[in-house]
């Protein structure tokens, strides 16, 4: 159980970096322009039917007006030559936490740590349930309340989703990641208008995590898996016995004292009675068994979100009706890695099995669909599911696992998912082949909204693809100075991040030297100060350092964008993904 809290609490400091809100440039979406598009002399994938060749699409008032071959243009209309280019339908990523701000605080007056259940239970120590006697319930700690909903959290600006867009991802499912009830997710658009306004469906899951995720610094009550298991199945107990409670006064009132109102006991309602279900985050095929163990026991409509290892277990999922929400969050060998050999050969396997994960689902008829799984880049969203279709998945299905197959998952199939006439004009017009390394995204629709694509950041597909827009000759478009070896960008210095998140500022403070384009140092965080090391390409900073916390040990991988003394990137612990920004202390 130690070595489990220690996991737990360097994975908080992660999370916590993921509160920040990044500043891009402002998003320059055409708000003025006109409501009326016509993309003509384009291939036209529409994923419902049969492809079209100089095809046109036709969008007015948000919706797509008409679609086919050599159609007459509206006069109206503001025309896109899109010839010798494709449209595929907007792109969903069916589980992520884009778009939300600080998490929501645990349930007051009236919630669980509020309210009494209906009747005595018999509980288990700590959960914050009635005791047998008629104890009053503990508060109840964040990320055990299921009432939260991710639509009161939305933060959005204008330039909230550029990366997303830029990478062709227009709609997503969103939910916070912290807790074992994380909250109820929202289904979104990501245009640049209100948040209430890019909502399509509120809410669609009751989002479950297994780790209990304590917050900074670990402890309390659950803090293991079992712990964890206890809480949800006295809590969906609990919800029962609030049914019945009430159910058994609304037939009688009188005579009969009312039960009390609890706020998660209501919220799981809809959730025992299968009408929202539950999207398990697990990965491993021990969790993935619990987690079908714990629905069928309760009688749950479930999903598997996450599923890194749910090849293995295919078969049971079938049997089992299950959707998967598979994430494209590949494992990684760790930058740090000195002795390749020491890697066990279970580790070995899962990381070179993990891409063909998609095509086993897919060959055993399990339904499924693509999210990121909180991915450093969004643009790594089609480049992991290129690696699935290289690894055996038909390059249709992996386009359908991010159209049309969410959007029949999540109840809007009606709305998105592919291109046709009274749909929303949610489109991507690509320069060729979506998963073709070297294409690029040309334009971005949301409700018929055009929005610009911004330029990613370099990476390794090289510069003018899919992951670079650099500028002449492959040289990075990002800042920095280069060094004297031609290694394009120097890091050395001292670099600070900070992190504003509800539990106050976390910081980091990196300290750097670098020969050529590697790069060595030492990272002090709250918990000490580690060596660090790394390596230079582009203007990316690649780099790895080995946290011990409690004389336990857990490998950290993280990289950043340099722009002159700017930096921003994504810290990665336990498959965990975590923003970070913060800036390097000027020389003198």
């Amino acid at each position: 159980m130690k070595l489990r809290k220690s996991y737990v609490t360097l994975v908080c400091v992660c999370l916590l970096l993921a509160t920040m809100t990044l500043r891009f440039t402002p998003n320059s979406a055409a708000a003025n322009a006109a409501d009326v598009y016509a993309i003509k002399g384009a291939t036209v994938v529409t994923v419902s039917g049969a492809t079209i060749r100089n095809g046109v699409v036709i969008i007015r008032d948000g919706l797509i007006e008409a679609v086919g071959a050599d159609l007459p243009i509206p006069g109206d209309a503001r025309v896109i030559d899109a010839t010798g280019m494709t449209v595929y339908p907007g792109l969903i990523d069916a589980y992520t936490n884009a778009g939300l701000g600080t998490a929501a605080p645990a349930a007051g007056a009236g919630g669980r740590g509020g309210g009494a259940p209906a009747a005595p239970v018999v509980a288990i120590p700590g959960l914050g349930v009635q005791a047998a006697g008629g104890a009053q319930p503990a508060p109840t700690p964040a990320g055990q309340s299921p009432e939260l909903m991710a639509a009161d959290q939305l933060k959005v600006t204008a330039e909230t989703f550029d990366n997303q867009r830029s990478a062709g991802i227009t709609t997503v499912l969103t939910a916070p990641r912290e807790g074992i009830y994380q909250g109820q997710s929202v289904l979104i658009n990501l245009g640049g208008e209100d948040a209430d306004k890019l909502i399509l469906k509120n809410p669609v899951s009751l989002n479950v995590s297994f780790s209990s995720g304590r917050g900074f610094g670990g402890g309390g009550y659950p803090g293991s898996l079992m712990g964890v298991f206890a809480f949800l199945r006295q809590s969906l107990l609990d919800a029962q016995h609030y049914k019945l409670a009430w159910s058994q006064y609304n037939q009688n009132k009188r005579g009969i004292q009312r039960p009390d109102t609890d706020k998660s006991l209501a919220a799981l309602q809809p959730v025992i009675d299968a009408q929202l279900p539950v999207a398990f985050s697990a990965n491993s095929v021990r969790e993935i068994k619990r987690a079908i163990g714990l629905a069928d026991e309760f009688g749950l409509k479930f999903m598997i979100a996450g599923g890194t290892q749910s090849y293995e277990v295919a078969d049971l999922l079938k049997q089992k009706n299950a959707t998967v929400l598979l994430s494209l969050n590949f494992p990684q060998r760790p930058a740090n890695l000195e002795d390749p050999e020491s890697e066990s050969l279970r580790t070995l396997r899962e990381r070179a099995d993990a891409p063909k994960a998609a095509a086993t689902l897919h060959k055993a008829g399990v339904r499924f669909a693509f999210q990121s799984g909180y991915a450093a880049r969004p643009s790594d969203f089609i480049a992991n599911a290129a690696k699935a279709v290289e690894a055996g998945l038909p390059k249709d299905i992996a386009l359908k696992a991010m159209t049309i197959y969410p959007a029949e998952i999540f109840g809007v199939s009606e709305q998105l998912g592919s291109i046709e006439k009274g749909k929303i004009a949610n489109l991507v017009v690509a320069s060729g082949d979506l998963f073709d390394r070297r294409t690029q995204i040309k334009y971005v629709f949301v409700d018929g909204k055009s929005y610009e694509v911004k330029a990613a950041a370099p990476t390794q597909a090289g510069p003018g693809g899919r992951f670079g827009a650099g500028g002449p000759g492959g040289r990075p478009g990002g800042g920095g100075r280069p060094n004297a070896d031609g290694a394009g960008l120097s890091v050395a210095g001292s670099w600070t991040v900070t992190s504003e998140s509800p539990q106050g500022p976390v910081q980091l403070t990196f300290s750097l030297t670098q020969e050529g384009n590697r790069v060595s140092g030492s990272v002090a965080s709250p918990f000490g100060t580690f060596p660090v090391t790394g390596t230079v390409s582009g203007s990316e900073l690649s780099f790895a350092f080995t946290a011990k916390i409690q004389d336990q040990e857990l490998p950290v991988t993280g990289k950043g964008t340099i722009d002159g003394n700017a930096m921003r990137g994504t810290l990665n612990a336990m498959g965990q993904d975590a923003s970070f920004s913060g800036s390097r202390t000027p020389r003198q």
